[in-house]
C-alpha cells in the first residue's frame, strides 16, 4: 500500500515524467512478451520443413476430422434456422442452399487434403477453408435477428483456429483476429436491440479466447517443435554412435566387422550378377622396425597417413578397412584384376613418396599389396580375402615394396 502511495503521490507531482514513465513500461512489457515468445516457441531454423513434413499425415487426419465435425455441425443447424424463420420459406430455401454451398465445399476441400502429400497445398487449403468459414459465419451473423448473438460459434471459432490449425501462430492470429472484429462489427453496429451490457461481455469474451487461444497454440506448438527437435537429436545420436562403432577411431577406417559386413554383400551381390569384383590387402613393410625406433606415436602416425593416402585414391564406391594392426583392406566393386593392381601401384608408389613428419624428422616408409579378383569358385569372401593375402606374402617374400597379384 505505501509502495501504490508514494507511486500515486509522484504522478500527481510530476505528470510529464509520469507519460514517459508509462512509455517505458509499456515498452518493456511488449519487449518481455515478445522474448516470453520467442523463448516458448522453439525455433526449428533449417528443420521447419522437415518438422512440417514429419507431421504432415497428422496434421491432414486432424484436418480432414475437423472438417467433417464443422459440417455436420452446420448441417445440424438448419433446425436453428426453423425456429428462427418458421413461416418464411422462401428465406429457409436459401439459407439450405447457403449452407449446402459451404458443405460442399468443404467436402470438396477435404478430399483434395486426403489427396495432397505436399506442405504447402495443405498449408493453402486450410487457409482457404478457414477464410471461407470466417466469410460464411460473418455474412450468416447478418440473416439472425437483430436481437440475437452467435457467442458460442463466436469463442469457438477463434479458439479452435488456435488450437486445431497447424499454420503458424503468427497467421492462426491474422485469421482468428478477423473473424473476431468482423463479429464485433455486426454485433455492435447491426444488431441495435442487443444492451450495452451484453455486448461489452462478448466483447470481453473475445478478448479472453484470444488471450487464452494464443498461449494455449504457442504451448502445442511449442510442444511439438520440442517433441520433433529431440527426435531428431536422438536419431543423429544414434547414427554417430553406429558410425563410431564402426570407424576405426585410430586411422578413421572401417573396423574389421564393418568391413567384412559389408564385404560379404558385395560378394552375394557378385554371386548374384557374376560382376566383377577385386580386393587388396595392404601391409606397412617393417611396421615393428617404426614403433622400435621412433615409439608408439609414430607407429600411429604412420598407419593414420597411410589411411588418408588410400582413402584420397579410392573410388566413392570402393570400401576401405581396418583388418588389424598395421594391415588394411580395400574393397573394389565393378573392378577386374588388372584396374586393381593400377589403384594397388598407386597406392604403393604414392605411399613411398609420403614420408611421415613427426617433429620435424622424416620418417620413410613402404607398403606390400596382394590383390586378387573374385571367381567363380569361391563360396565367401574369406576365400577372395586368403587368396589376396597369399599375393601379399608373395610381395613380402619378393622384398616387400612391391604390388604382387594373382
Amino acid at each position: 500500500m505505501r509502495l501504490i502511495s508514494q507511486t500515486f503521490a509522484k504522478l500527481q507531482d510530476n505528470p510529464v515524467q509520469d507519460l514517459s514513465y508509462h512509455s517505458g513500461m509499456n515498452w518493456k512489457i511488449t519487449v518481455m512478451i515478445k522474448r516470453l515468445f520467442d523463448q516458448s516457441l522453439t525455433d526449428l531454423k533449417d528443420m521447419e520443413g522437415d518438422y512440417r513434413v514429419f507431421h504432415l499425415n497428422y496434421d491432414i487426419a486432424q484436418g480432414v476430422l475437423f472438417l467433417l465435425i464443422a459440417a455436420v455441425s452446420i448441417s445440424g443447424l438448419m433446425g436453428v434456422d426453423l425456429i428462427l424463420f418458421k413461416g418464411r420459406t422462401d428465406l429457409i430455401r436459401w439459407m439450405v442452399i447457403y449452407r449446402s454451398g459451404f458443405i460442399l465445399l468443404t467436402l470438396i476441400i477435404m478430399f483434395v487434403m486426403m489427396n495432397t502429400q505436399k506442405v504447402r497445398v495443405f498449408d493453402r487449403l486450410v487457409s482457404i477453408w478457414v477464410f471461407s468459414t470466417i466469410v460464411f459465419l460473418v455474412l450468416f451473423n447478418f440473416t439472425r435477428p437483430s436481437n440475437y448473438l452467435t457467442t458460442p460459434f463466436d469463442i469457438i471459432v477463434p479458439f479452435a483456429i488456435y488450437v486445431v490449425s497447424p499454420l503458424t501462430v503468427r497467421r492462426n492470429f491474422s485469421l482468428a483476429f478477423i473473424f473476431s472484429v468482423s463479429t464485433l462489427y455486426v454485433d455492435h453496429f447491426h444488431k441495435l436491440d442487443i444492451d450495452p451490457v451484453t455486448l461489452g461481455t462478448a466483447t470481453a469474451a473475445q478478448l479472453i479466447v484470444h488471450a487464452l487461444g494464443l498461449i494455449t497454440a504457442v504451448q502445442i506448438q511449442s510442444y511439438r517443435r520440442r517433441s520433433f527437435k529431440a527426435l531428431i537429436e536422438e536419431k543423429d545420436a544414434r547414427e554417430m554412435v553406429a558410425y563410431l562403432a564402426n570407424i576405426d577411431p585410430l586411422t578413421k577406417s572401417l573396423t574389421r566387422r564393418h568391413f567384412f559386413s559389408f564385404a560379404e554383400s558385395e560378394f552375394m551381390r557378385f554371386k548374384r550378377y557374376e560382376r566383377p569384383m577385386s580386393v587388396m590387402v595392404i601391409d606397412v613393410d617393417h611396421f615393428k622396425n617404426i614403433n622400435d625406433t621412433y615409439g608408439h606415436h609414430a607407429g600411429d602416425l604412420a598407419l593414420r597417413s597411410l589411411s588418408l593416402v588410400a582413402m584420397d585414391h579410392k573410388r566413392s564406391q570402393d570400401t576401405f578397412g581396418r583388418l588389424g594392426g598395421e594391415e588394411f583392406g580395400l574393397l573394389l566393386p565393378e573392378t577386374s584384376l588388372h584396374q586393381a593392381r593400377v589403384v594397388a601401384e598407386r597406392i604403393q608408389t604414392m605411399w613411398e613418396q609420403s614420408p611421415v613428419n613427426l617433429d620435424g624428422e622424416l620418417i620413410h616408409s613402404t607398403v606390400s599389396i596382394g590383390v586378387a579378383e573374385v571367381s567363380p569358385k569361391d563360396t565367401s569372401f574369406d576365400d577372395l580375402l586368403r587368396r589376396a593375402d597369399k599375393m601379399l606374402y608373395k610381395a613380402k617374400e619378393a622384398g616387400r615394396n612391391r604390388v604382387v597379384a594373382e
